[in-house]
């Protein structure tokens, strides 16, 4: 027999193990206890195997490999058009299916590594619950939280932009979060959390409006070192918690806010601040308009506005691709069971809020649910952890 066509029979063979071993996935994954399982069994293999290889080198592996991935694929494309208009059928099918097989067995593989993540518990994090503090208590928190943004915010040196003065690598970032993600000691988070990487290709990065991306099976978290330092830092936590098997953004997120915001280092602290700070204001301008106006002016007379001012016209003069990685990522998320597609990075798609009905004189109050966020961010600060200078 042709040697094309052992090939084509052999990449058949691995076409359909491939598609059985996707189906498959796709099927147990429905079920929580089982992802929940498969994700510290499966995923933290892979996390402590190939996670601990790629933290080991000083470059992004997924960019290397993704370089690899379309010089091969190029190659096999060329090939078989080549080898078909030569009319070497069998040379030129063989091309194709070499990379029909090739693709999907590497999707397979990923598949394996992360769909069962996306079905997982809840992470397990110590923060307060709703009903566990009064609208008085969380207002009070919510005034502290503003003291201690403040201080911070004042007390960071900045450069000409308005922008933190970070002279840590994005390596070097990931080194302090890993600090903090090893105070997390539930078992249902890694033992082992890999460096991050700061893209090469980070100006592509930055047209496509994308900050991280994390390839789960080698366990690497990349992040767009040309956004502005307080997007790096809290993208790292973000990414970071991908890369040990947190793969739902909103889980992601959360995970990346806790450890953040109860850091013991400003500067990370801050990242989580500058992050959610108007979901707490949130809060407050639905039951204090005259507290939130005073939080208001004086954000707007704050070292925060310039910076927010900054990374406004950075990501104005960007995005150029924006509409076609918009549009994949909300089809992988919807595809992994993310309903809410990239509606789901969207914090306020995550609490409830229910007007009462208007009083004689028209006023309306609210029955709120804050959200995970929400309560992560009002935590130390209801425990009374953080204590700032002056109070508002």
């Amino acid at each position: 027999m042709d040697k094309y066509k052992v090939r084509m029979i052999f990449n058949g063979l691995m076409i359909l193990l491939a598609v059985i071993l996707i189906v498959t996935v796709v099927v147990l994954s429905q079920d929580t206890a089982l992802s929940e399982q498969a994700t510290r069994t499966v995923t933290f293999a892979f996390t402590n195997s190939l996670g601990r290889l790629s933290s080991a080198l000083p470059f992004s592996l997924f960019e290397v490999l993704v370089c690899v991935a379309v010089i091969a694929a190029l190659f096999l494309i060329i090939k078989g058009i080549v080898s078909l208009a030569k009319r070497r059928t069998a040379r030129g099918l063989c091309s194709f299916t070499t990379l029909i097989a090739t693709v999907l067995c590497i999707v397979s593989i990923y598949m394996l590594d992360t769909s069962f993540a996306y079905n997982r518990e809840k992470p397990p994090l110590d923060i307060y619950k709703n009903g566990d503090l009064t609208e008085a208590k969380q207002l009070e928190a919510i005034d502290e939280f503003m003291t201690d943004f403040m201080d911070i915010a004042y007390s960071l040196e900045r450069d000409e932009n308005g922008f933190p003065v970070c002279n840590y690598s994005v390596s070097e970032l990931s080194e302090l979060i890993v600090e903090e993600y090893a105070k997390l000691d539930d078992p249902y988070y890694d033992v082992f959390v890999p460096k991050a990487k700061g893209m090469a290709s980070s100006a592509l990065m930055s047209e496509l409006y994308l900050i991280g991306i994390t390839f789960t099976p080698i366990g690497e978290a990349n992040v767009n070192k040309q956004a502005p330092v307080s997007v790096v830092i809290y993208t790292t936590a973000h990414e970071m918690a991908h890369s040990i098997g947190i793969m739902r953004e909103e889980d992601a997120n959360l995970v990346a806010t806790y450890v953040l915001i109860n850091s013991d280092n400003d500067l990370l602290r801050y990242a989580a601040m500058t992050e959610y700070y108007g979901r707490l204001l949130d809060v407050v301008r639905l039951v204090d308009e005259e507290k939130y106006a005073e939080y208001e002016k004086t954000i707007s007379e704050s070292p925060v506005m310039k910076e927010s001012n900054a990374e406004l016209k950075f990501w104005r003069s960007k995005g150029m691709f924006n509409e076609i990685s918009e549009f994949l990522n909300n089809i992988y998320l919807k595809f992994n069971g993310q309903n809410l597609g990239t509606g789901s990075y969207n914090d306020g798609n995550f609490w409830e809020v229910t007007p009462s009905d208007p009083d004689d004189d028209g006023n309306v109050t609210y029955d709120i649910k804050l959200s995970d966020i929400q309560l992560t961010m009002l935590t130390p600060y209801a425990a009374n952890r953080y204590v700032g200078k002056e109070s508002f």
